[in-house]
């Protein structure tokens, strides 16, 4: 498995021309600015002391240079390092969403949209850690070094003081900064990835903590939220204030304690009137340069808890291992078999020694309770989770031999809540079949009873869904969840409770359709309705983790076998 750091290393390497440049138009910047500051001071110095104009030519030239170059340089050090940082994130972006893309179906846990939240800022974080924080960085520590070498040949006790400096600035005080910020950055992380989870609720519940008379508490669950991020944000500036004092204090005693030697070194002889102010302009230029980072140090530790939760993710186990060596499907290949299948949670069991084989014809509906394991047993036919006992075939082929997408090539799941995306009707629903004709389309809203939806459109097909002005019921929302499945054409498909929300008459009408559209394939329903209103179709009572039927040859841990429907319902769309 590749961890997160390797996949930044590596995404950095393949940028590497980009970086370098980048690397070298800061150091350029960083170079001149210093260079221009003591360029200047030895100009004004020598300037006071009335020297024959020409003398001051290459001095006046070379401030001049200066000021271009850095100009120059700011400008390639932007675009280069923005080149750099963003051609490496999306590489990264793109690794995380391999990563996530797996663990979105199989599900995240009942804290799948603070992870998701969590991903997306993370990744921006080490976006801002790369353009705004280590190149910079990187940069003026190098220019710095190079000035304190500079300032050792003119007197070593000033290129002494200097290097203490960058060494409080970029190290010392960035260590007392992260030390202190990094609580309180990290209740702020926790503070909106626990209000983001809270939206979350409300979006999805809260006509129920209306209904419930939770809305107050909901309110005062979100005013605890921002009093203890304006608590975490106040101790965070406060870390910031003192960090920031400390390091402007430490620069004032260096450029004294250099402007101090500086005066020694020229009465003593040791050094010429005209560098007097060298050394100090320097070294306030320099510890300006690198002391800038101090206070972004403060929000280091998001930044690695970024990194680190990345990593977690990158580490996280796949539900599903995707085979080597795969085997190719017959088009005859349609019918589905477990045997002795098993799942488990971690210790937790869901599903036992489940056993039974299903072809086409057939129809099942599978009830039971919440927390049953139906949804479970969904996820492993579409292959989005993979059994901890037991086998699973379609047609004679192994799952173990089969990739997830070869496997949901023959097999769709539709859940209780398919997503409706910003876009017109037609794309929506052209996610499924993107070379469906219109009419198909047409008909496959027909089928599932969208037909008046459609009508009471104004652009139709074109009209646009999401949002407000054109959002979906609940069931209207299933139902496109449904057309889409129909437009596949897969002869196999599991449909997670395709009638909630529907009246007694929607419901008839969708089922008969289903049950029609699958006389030669495999319909699965899992419902808590009446299974009586799927005609032919067999009932499985998931209790316990196992399969009880109707049937009353059919034992709990026997082969269960559904036979095809004779009685199907046959519907004509208009």
């Amino acid at each position: 498995m590749v961890e997160t750091s390797d996949i930044v290393a590596t995404a950095l390497h393949q940028e590497r021309r980009a970086v370098r440049s980048a690397l070298a138009a800061g150091l350029l910047v960083t170079m001149c600015t210093v260079g221009l500051t003591g360029t200047s001071a030895w100009l004004i110095v020598r300037a006071a002391q009335r020297p024959n104009v020409l003398s001051l030519t290459v001095p006046m030239g070379l401030v001049q240079l200066f000021a271009l170059a850095k100009a120059g340089g700011r400008y390639l050090e932007r675009t280069q390092t923005h080149r750099a940082a963003l051609s490496a994130m999306g590489r990264i972006r793109a690794r995380v969403a391999e990563f996530l893309e797996p663990l979105l179906p199989a599900g995240l846990g009942p804290h799948s949209s603070r992870l998701v939240d969590n991903v997306v800022g993370d990744v921006e974080r080490v976006q801002d850690l790369l353009t705004a924080v280590a190149g910079p960085l990187v940069t003026s520590i190098a220019a710095g070094l190079g000035s304190v070498v500079v300032l050792g040949f003119m007197s070593p006790w000033t290129g002494a003081i200097l290097l203490a400096a960058i060494a409080l600035d970029a190290l010392a005080l960035p260590w007392l900064a992260l030390h202190l910020g990094a609580p309180s950055s990290l209740e702020i992380d926790d503070v909106h990835a626990e209000m983001t989870e809270l939206f979350d609720q409300a979006t999805q519940s809260g006509d129920e903590f209306i209904m419930v008379g939770a809305a107050r508490q909901l309110r005062r669950s979100l005013s605890d939220l921002e009093d203890r991020g304006d608590v975490a944000q106040n101790r965070r500036g406060a870390a910031v204030g003192f960090v920031s004092t400390a390091t402007i204090l430490v620069n004032g005693v260096a450029t004294v304690s250099v402007a101090m030697v500086s005066i020694a070194a020229v009465r003593s002889g040791h050094l010429a009137p005209a560098l007097l102010a060298v050394p100090a302009l320097t070294t306030v230029a320099v510890a300006e340069l690198v002391s800038g980072f101090v206070g972004s140090a403060v929000s280091v530790s998001r930044d690695r808890a970024a990194i680190d939760r990345l990593q977690s993710l990158s580490t996280r186990p796949r539900p599903v291992h995707e085979p080597d060596v795969t085997v190719a499907l017959s088009n005859d290949e349609h019918s589905l078999t477990m045997e002795g299948v098993a799942y488990s949670y971690d210790a937790t069991a869901v599903l036992e020694d489940l056993s039974f084989e299903l072809r086409p014809g057939d129809a099942v509906v599978i009830e039971g309770p919440s927390g049953g394991g139906k949804t479970t047993l969904a996820r492993l036919i579409a292959k989005f989770l993979e059994s901890t006992q037991g086998r699973i075939h379609l047609g004679d082929v192994d799952y173990t031999l089969l990739t997830s997408d070869s496997v949901r090539t023959r097999v769709g799941l539709v859940d209780d809540a398919p997503h409706v995306f910003a876009a017109s009707l037609a794309r929506n629903l052209r996610v499924a079949a993107p070379e469906a004709s219109d009419e198909q389309l047409v008909r496959a809203l027909c089928d599932v009873g969208l037909t008046t939806l459609l009508a009471g459109l104004e652009n139709g097909l074109d009209s646009p869904m999401g949002g407000e002005s054109a959002g979906l019921s609940g069931g209207e929302q299933r139902r496109l969840g449904v057309a889409r499945e129909l437009l596949t054409g897969r002869p196999i498909a599991i449909f997670d409770e395709p009638t909630e929300g529907l009246d007694d008459e929607a419901a008839h009408h969708l089922l008969v359709t289903l049950r029609k559209h699958y006389r030669a394939g495999i319909l699965v329903i899992v419902s808590h309705q009446d299974s009586e209103r799927l005609e032919g179709a067999r009932v499985w009572h998931l209790r316990g983790g196992r399969i009880m039927t109707d049937d009353a040859d059919a034992g709990l841990s026997g082969v269960v076998s559904a036979g095809p429907s004779v009685n199907a319902v046959m519907l004509s769309c208009p």
